[in-house]
């Protein structure tokens, strides 16, 4: 059987995109704080927002991609990310920023479907899960290290950088579309394509249930953890930490994701096992919790180790299960992607309402942790329902 196309390249891409998005997006959070002064419900506002642009823009992105070209997709969203950027360097002003930031996300929007559809097309079934393991390995990875050093690069560098830095990298990603283009147009042109198909089992499984899984959990994953993320400023400030601190501190779940990407990605036996699956959705709920009210840093570092494991499960069932399968791997990425967006838009926008009704600086913790325990009942209710039908 033929070999798939290198995809090496576009594991470069992902790789910095992630890292400038990790970069840009909680350091601006900060910004947010420092220059704006702005509290922990005016960054879970943005937050919101952010999200709520992201639902839309994957899902049109995804279809935009499937229809007219991963390439044409990626070329737009990486000058259309610089172009945010440039907006937000130049106009310092809170309006600027907003500006900026939405047009970074509208563009965003554009690139992570495609870069998961790139890897995930042309695969054999014995392959996909290598590359779908590549692939988060290499996001999270860089993800966390954008997190971890970013506070240094926020100090020392000063705030320009949130703008210039990953301005050039996405600067530098479009330019790299050309020769990625060509290589790939080459390939196909060698011979057809291999076909997509089921992955084999021992075991009789259904894939579709378990993909309907997935599509209720992801949404609640990222509810926790965007919630995590835009009030990082008001969590550091908590336990006495600095900018620097913070980024060292906050990346222990970063670190603690990218490391079970590795596991689960040489460890196939979690694919298509609901006990696997249902304990990660509990794990995340209490560590959630522990991450928004640990009094100390030791215990917000501890939390972070099972938030981190939790996070990456359901974040690669999501994808898994979404491409397993699939020949139209633009739109179900873009569909993953939105779904993704609904937490982003959801866990900040009741943490807000949340803090608005009751005053009460904690109550993000426990709504959120809420959602996720209403959530759990929905998996358990889809897993009953699929047993009894099957």
């Amino acid at each position: 059987m033929r070999p798939s196309p290198s995809k090496t390249g576009y594991y470069l891409i992902e790789g910095a995109n992630s890292f400038a998005t990790a970069y840009y997006f909680n350091y601006l959070m900060f910004l947010l704080r420092d220059a704006h002064g702005f509290t922990n419900l005016n960054n879970l506002a943005v937050g919101a927002l952010h999200g709520l642009v992201y639902v839309g823009g994957s899902w049109y992105g995804g279809r935009f991609g499937q229809r007219n070209g991963y390439f044409r997709s990626l070329r737009l969203g990486f000058g259309g990310m610089a172009l945010g950027l440039g907006v937000g360097y130049l106009v310092p002003a809170l309006w600027g920023q907003f500006v900026g930031l939405g047009l970074w996300t509208i563009a965003i929007c554009f690139t992570w479907p495609m870069l998961e559809a790139l890897v995930s097309e042309h695969e054999t079934p014995a392959r996909l899960p290598h590359r779908v393991g590549v692939y988060n390995v290499v996001w999270a990875g860089t993800a966390a290290l954008g997190f971890s050093s970013g506070g240094w690069i926020f100090q020392h560098l000063g705030r320009p950088s949130l703008y210039w830095l990953p301005l050039v990298i996405h600067l530098v990603q479009w330019l790299a579309t050309w020769p990625l283009q060509r290589r790939h147009d080459l390939w196909l042109a060698s011979a057809p394509p291999v076909p997509a198909g089921p992955i084999p089992h021992d075991t009789a499984v259904r894939p579709d249930y378990f993909r309907r899984l997935a599509w209720v959990a992801n949404p609640f994953n990222y509810m926790a953890i965007n919630t995590i993320m835009v009030v990082a400023p008001g969590i550091a400030a908590h336990v006495g930490l600095t900018v620097v601190q913070a980024g060292l501190v906050l990346s222990v779940w970063f670190y603690a994701r990218a490391l079970a990407f590795l596991k689960l990605w040489l460890w196939t036996g979690w694919h298509y096992r609901f006990d696997w699956f249902f304990g990660a959705f509990a794990i995340l709920l209490f560590s959630f919790v522990a991450v928004m009210l640990s009094p100390t840093a030791a215990g917000l570092i501890l939390a972070q180790v099972g938030f981190g494991w939790a996070s990456a499960l359901l974040y690669y069932s999501a994808l898994y299960y979404s491409m397993d399968g699939s020949d139209a791997h633009g739109e179900h990425g873009g569909v993953h992607e939105a779904l993704i967006g609904m937490g982003l838009c959801g866990g900040p926008a009741v943490s807000a309402g949340a803090i608005w009704v009751t005053g009460q600086p904690t109550a993000p913790a426990w709504v959120v942790a809420g959602g996720l325990a209403v959530a759990m009942g929905w998996v358990w209710r889809i897993r009953r329902r699929a047993a009894v039908s099957g």
